[in-house]
């Protein structure tokens, strides 16, 4: 562009050379004060700029790339749009000569189109360039480039930013040709916005001397059709050529001796801006960060001087100020952006198995995992049936470890609980986070001396043993009616008290954990010692809990009382005889291969023994006929002509004289 305003030349200044002079302290306050100190500017998210090149390439080529790398090194934007590049060969030549070499293999560049001498530069590990872009007419001396972009890693529409990148006519002579410009401009805005999203900049050279005019009250007053309205970030009200407004220009880099198509006068005029919907600066999701938008190179100190004038530039130090001096006379505008909350939390929540009345709960930490600076992530819990989670809304920090939520099951009736727990958010790509929970309430666990029928208490007659003989009795322990929907059952005791020590675990006692199969614990009487003609008791106590789960407890314990005789010297029995008739039960049961009947008698009879399924057909015959008196035992493999019978539940029918007894049996698969 043609500067057509005058600027007065001041002396050059330097800073004091001694560390701690009261001109320096008075210095770094007020660069600390007005956010312009090297590191001021907050972590980059999104970093915006835009530059006018002023006439690229031209005749000082060769000289300007090696500072224009530097400046854009020191200055690192993601998207940078350039104006007055003058043909497709000034593009290639910045993208190749300036942009990868500065940061090798880092940028692409949209293609340029002549009628707006514009193109619009960016990372693509940082940015995607949605749409590429297309001029827009809006009857003035150079198009205006319109492109769509959006951070990389989202994909909503309301994370996406329209950039148009303007460069007005120029000059005082032309007011009225920018504002007809700009009300064509804002015609466009106010049309696309609900097309594509509401997200936009307009970035570049606007040659406005101050927020009077016309061009620049067209873009940021209300209108009947605020879509397209614009908003500036400065704010500042009146002329811009002012000391008061120091820190803001942006041109000229040079205030005499100019390069080539450079022009004088030094930083007074505030051409180059960054105006920004209302969306961006709402506070929520993309949004303009506070203290992110920069005059780069301007320390506020060069007002009506050259840009590294008087040796010292306390924004981005003299070794930048010198390559900006040197590569056009503007300076670049940086906006930065932060990004939309991004939720992070666990997909899935596994209560695993507990017990029923147990406290089920489950820590979720829901996190903002965008970078910072990004918005804070609001957020709400919505719980399916059988769960619940804490009411009320939530934020999390960018960067913070985020916030643990106690999420509970209910586990007041037993089965398998599963639903999604839902947390909605302003993460505009995931705002209805979805959690999977699952978890299984089961009952206790059920002790018992029967493998169908709950029995806590049992006899077991060792009938009459001789002096110097021993006998074992099986004594098998259950989780009654076992399912998938019972807890295991923890047998971890046995004790016999009573008995004179005569009666013994075989073996000793050992732990087991019982679900759908049971388990024997052999008991043994040892006569060696006793006393002849007398009669021994105990009882064997069996104690046990759930399986180790949240809501465990102690299960009933199982009592079996212990009973066995001693034959007197003289009674002429024969030894080992038993006393009475009795049929024990089956071992082991229930059972897979076989299992062993047992039946006493304390003479000779005729017994019968008969196994019957279900529906009362006799399924085998294990004894028909007289026996001698003693003890039996009888093994039994359910087979029947060949063809083994279907798991399931059968009777054993024992039968001798006036005594009967019917016995069930489990045949597991």
């Amino acid at each position: 562009m043609t500067r057509l305003s005058s600027a007065s030349s001041v002396p050059a200044r330097r800073p004091a050379a001694a560390a701690g002079h009261p001109r320096d302290a008075r210095l770094a306050a007020l660069l600390v004060l007005s956010g312009l100190l090297i590191g001021a500017v907050p972590a980059q998210a999104l970093k915006i700029a835009t530059w006018n090149l002023v006439v690229y390439p031209n005749s000082i080529l060769a000289s300007r790339q090696p500072n224009l790398r530097t400046a854009i090194a020191a200055m690192d934007p993601d998207v940078i749009a350039l104006q007055e590049l003058k043909s497709a060969a000034g593009r290639d030549s910045f993208l190749n000569n300036v942009l990868n070499v500065a940061q090798p293999g880092q940028w692409a560049a949209t293609p340029f189109f002549l009628s707006c001498e514009s193109a619009v530069f960016y990372k693509p590990a940082r940015v995607v360039m949605v749409f590429s872009g297309s001029p827009i007419s809006t009857g003035g001396p150079r198009d205006v480039l319109g492109v769509l972009i959006r951070p990389v890693g989202y994909s909503a529409k309301s994370a996406q930013i329209r950039l148009y990148s303007i460069h007005f006519k120029a000059g005082t002579d032309y007011v009225a040709e920018r504002e007809s410009e700009c009300a064509s401009l804002r015609t466009t805005l106010n049309a696309a916005t609900s097309a594509v999203t509401p997200n936009f900049l307009i970035l570049g050279d606007t040659n406005f001397y101050g927020d009077d005019e016309g061009g620049y009250l067209r873009l940021t007053e209300s209108q009947s059709d605020n879509d397209g309205r614009t908003f500036d970030t400065l704010n500042l009200p009146g002329t811009w050529n002012q000391s008061g407004y120091s820190s803001y220009h942006t041109q000229s880099t040079c205030s005499s001796g100019c390069p080539t198509d450079w022009s004088t006068g030094g930083l007074d005029d505030r051409f180059d801006l960054i105006l920004h919907s209302a969306s961006l600066a709402d506070g929520e999701g993309l949004d303009q960060v506070p203290g992110g938008y920069v005059a780069y190179g301007n320390d506020g100190l060069h007002y009506n001087s050259s840009v590294n004038a008087g040796g010292y530039n306390y924004a981005v130090g003299m070794t930048v100020a010198n390559a900006l001096y040197w590569c056009s006379d503007h300076l670049p505008v940086v906006a930065t952006l932060q990004v939309p909350a991004r939720v992070s939390a666990a997909s899935q929540l596994a209560f695993g198995r507990v017990i029923v009345g147990a406290t089920a709960e489950q820590t979720l930490t829901v996190a903002d995992g965008a970078v910072a600076p990004a918005d804070e992530l609001d957020y709400s819990f919505t719980a399916p049936g059988g769960f619940s989670a804490p009411a009320g809304s939530f934020t999390a920090a960018t960067g913070a470890a985020g916030n643990a939520h106690t999420i509970s099951m209910s586990t007041a009736a037993v089965g398998a609980a599963s639903g999604t727990l839902t947390v909605a958010c302003d993460d505009p790509d995931s705002t209805a986070k979805a959690v999977q929970l699952s978890g299984t309430v089961l009952a206790h666990a059920s002790a018992s001396l029967d493998s169908l029928v709950v029995t806590t208490g049992m006899g077991l007659d060792f009938g009459t043993l001789a002096g110097d003989s021993t006998v074992d009795l099986p004594v098998r322990v259950h989780n009654a009616n076992w399912t998938s929907l019972q807890a295991r059952l923890e047998v971890t005791g046995g004790e016999i008290s009573g008995g004179d020590g005569h009666f013994s675990i075989v073996g000793g006692f050992a732990a087991a954990e019982l679900a759908g199969v049971g388990h024997t614990y052999d008991v043994r009487f040892d006569a060696a010692g006793a006393t002849a003609d007398s009669t021994y008791e105990a009882t064997l106590v069996l104690s046990g809990s759930d399986e180790a789960l949240p809501g465990s407890a102690a299960a009933s314990d199982l009592t079996v009382t212990l009973s066995a005789r001693t034959a007197a010297a003289d009674t002429g029995v024969p030894p080992g005889l038993p006393e009475r008739i009795a049929f024990l039960p089956p071992s082991p049961n229930p059972f897979h291969g076989s299992t062993l009947l047992r039946f006493d008698l304390p003479a000779d009879a005729n017994v019968s023994l008969e196994l019957f399924d279900l529906s009362g057909r006799r399924v085998a015959t294990l004894v028909q006929g007289p026996q001698s008196a003693g003890r039996h035992m009888v093994r039994w493999s359910p087979a029947v002509g060949g063809q083994g019978l279907q798991a399931g539940l059968y009777f054993a029918s024992f039968r001798s004289g006036g005594y009967g007894q019917t016995r069930r049996i489990v045949l597991v698969p």
